[in-house]
């Protein structure tokens, strides 16, 4: 019984080393950049042509 639980547990540990060298190749293990957020424009609205009524369109 103690042999067939070693054997389970060294079968687990190499597969999560494989699976985790395999992450880390990825780079999921690395930094996550943070975008900063005052570098967002506002959204503006932009009018097609013929589909605004005059005067209601802003700066184009």
């Amino acid at each position: 019984m103690k042999k067939t639980i070693l054997i389970i547990l060294s079968i687990l540990v190499v597969l999560g080393a494989i699976f985790t060298y395999i992450l880390y190749t990825e780079g999921a293990f690395e930094a996550r950049k943070v975008h900063n957020t005052l570098d967002v424009k506002p959204f503006e609205m932009k009018c097609e042509a013929g589909k605004c009524a005059s005067g209601k369109c802003g700066k184009e």
